[in-house]
């Protein structure tokens, strides 16, 4: 007969004869529990007697409870930065501009200049355009660029002094090699030749009081503008100083090239319209001489000999200026060679 323990299971064959009417007590062998087996009831096949208690198999073994999936961790949101400080508002322009101007790259650095001073700019490529924006909408200010089509800026500059509804208007006016010298009396309030545009600009700007003058960020004692003053410190006596053995003499320095001499500053403009326009004609024509003969130029200004050496270059620019100057002002002196001369003075040696 087959007996189990009612602990582990474990099954164990037992002879019918061994176990008496009142049962047997067996111990189980894994796990050493005591239990009573009862007698096989009459008619049973009889247990052959050889046969003695032996564990038959094991029970399988009760499926393992599966793991507990580990609990995944919660991810927490990243801390979201402050946002960033809002960019200060732009304060409110000033005053409005027409820029007359057919190089794009040079409107768009007069537009950023101007905005620097609160100054909005309304941007035109065409002289004829820029005539109708004035009057359509008179600015505070308009600058006329050099070679405009359509209408040359000294004819806007005329029209726009002569019309009353333009009247505080301020006409700022870039002149060219090639521009046309304005009528006397009715030209721009300002001249500004080309070399000097648009980083001139500022200057008049600050002289024809429109917009505002930028002011730069200043750090350390400086208080807005000025510096904060202190007192002069106490002169400290200096401390005796111990004999020392005489230095070697260090040799001689190469001799340092002295810096090249910054031209000469323009005289004054002449009280007289058609004398300033002529100085200032002068200058264009006398300017574009230099830049096409750098060199030569400069030879000829360290002899001394600038107005000799360039007289056909002057000759050239010559034909130009008497197209565009009267002759009554030509015969007062001669424009080309005092301006040479002067551009060529603090070049010249000895």
């Amino acid at each position: 007969m087959i007996a189990s323990c009612p602990q582990c299971q474990t099954r164990y064959r037992l002879a019918r004869e061994k176990i008496g009417p009142q049962g047997a007590r067996i111990r189980c062998s894994q796990c050493q529990t005591i239990f009573r087996v009862q007698a096989p009831p009459e008619g049973s096949p009889p247990t052959p007697p050889e046969a003695k208690p032996s564990p038959l198999a094991k029970p399988a073994a009760a499926p393992a409870a599966p793991a507990a999936k580990p609990t995944p961790a919660v991810a927490r949101p990243a801390p979201v930065p402050p946002p960033p400080p809002a960019p200060p508002k732009p304060l409110p322009p000033l005053a409005r501009a027409v820029v007359a101007e057919r190089d794009a790259d040079a409107a768009k650095a007069v537009v950023e200049l101007l905005a620097a001073w609160r100054i909005e700019s309304d941007v035109v490529d065409d002289g004829a355009e820029a005539l109708v924006h004035l009057f359509r909408s008179p600015p505070a200010l308009a600058v006329l660029g050099v070679d405009l089509p359509s209408l040359p800026g000294s004819r806007i500059a005329e029209i726009a002094q002569r019309a009353s509804d333009l009247a505080a208007v301020k006409l700022i006016r870039i002149a060219g090699a090639s521009d046309q010298t304005g009528t006397a009396g009715f030209d721009a309030e300002e001249m500004l030749e080309a070399g000097d545009y648009p980083a001139g600009l500022p200057e008049i700007l600050e002289r024809l009081g429109v917009g505002a003058k930028p002011t730069l960020p200043v750090s350390g004692d400086r208080v807005g503008a000025l510096p904060t003053l202190r007192p002069p410190a106490a002169p400290v006596k200096p401390a005796p100083k111990p004999a020392v053995a005489p230095a070697p003499k260090p040799a001689p320095a190469a001799p340092v090239a002295a810096p090249k001499p910054a031209p000469a500053a323009p005289p004054p403009p002449s009280s007289d319209p058609a004398v300033a326009a002529a100085e200032r004609l002068a200058r264009i024509a006398v300017s574009d001489v230099i830049l096409y003969n750098q060199d030569k130029f400069a030879a000829a200004a360290a002899r001394g000999t600038a107005s000799k050496e360039l007289a056909s270059e002057l000759q050239e620019a010559r034909q130009h200026f008497n197209s565009r100057v009267a002759p009554a002002v030509r015969a007062e002196r001669d424009f080309l060679v005092e301006e040479l001369e002067r551009r060529a003075a603090p070049l010249r040696k000895g």
